[in-house]
């Protein structure tokens, strides 16, 4: 078990964040250089990353 479960979260939560950015950049540039099936992708995956760090914040309260 960790020291400090809180901290894992929120270290977890700040990454979750980070890659779903990173994922609708990639989105962005995908559609700009007319490659939808990536930016579908990278799309989903910050869809799901949405979902995540809503679970992840009720977890730290």
């Amino acid at each position: 078990m960790p020291k400090d479960p809180k901290k894992i979260m929120f270290m977890m939560t700040i990454l979750c964040i980070v890659i779903g950015l990173a994922a609708i950049a990639v989105g962005v540039v995908a559609v700009a250089k007319e490659e939808y099936i990536i930016a579908v992708a990278m799309l989903l995956v910050a869809a799901w990353q949405i979902i995540n760090y809503r679970q992840w914040k009720k977890s730290l309260k």
